[in-house]
């Protein structure tokens, strides 16, 4: 079975804009290789109605679900409890979206795909890998 791959919603934005190489590693995958949680939708939608170019980023949320499978968070209630309460007991502080979007990876068997890896790799059962190629500074 091929590895399947949920991306956090930075990851998508970076896509979505053509940066940092991430297209590099989506464009050589099948569709039913990547996945996107709710979550992401939700964030993307704000952010384009946040935007001052609603038309052209409500384009992308639509895509997602037109393209990929989105997965629901209703089904991953459960992991999101235990793995915010062991975050909790090892007093690390993550967004709420971040801990559905890994519950999602774990209850689902995803990997998540992310740049903010301190974010995720903590999370029990969660497996994380980073597509974003940034340059090094030369200094």
């Amino acid at each position: 079975m091929e590895e399947r791959f949920i991306l956090d919603t930075n990851t998508w934005i970076e896509f979505f804009h053509k940066r940092h190489g991430v297209a590099d590693h989506i464009d050589v995958l099948p569709t039913t290789c990547l996945a996107a949680s709710e979550v992401t939708i939700a964030e993307l939608i704000f952010g384009a109605v946040n935007s001052s170019d609603y038309q052209r980023h409500i384009k992308e949320p639509l895509w997602l679900q037109e393209t990929v499978q989105i997965y629901p968070i209703s089904e991953v209630l459960n992991d999101y409890a235990e793995i915010r309460y062991d975050l909790k007991k090892k007093k690390l502080v993550v967004e709420d979206f971040d801990i559905l979007i890994g519950a999602t990876a774990r209850h689902f068997g995803l990997t998540v795909v992310t740049d903010n890896v301190k974010h995720f790799e903590p999370m029990p059962g969660v497996k994380v890998v980073n597509w974003v190629e940034r340059k090094k500074d030369s200094k």
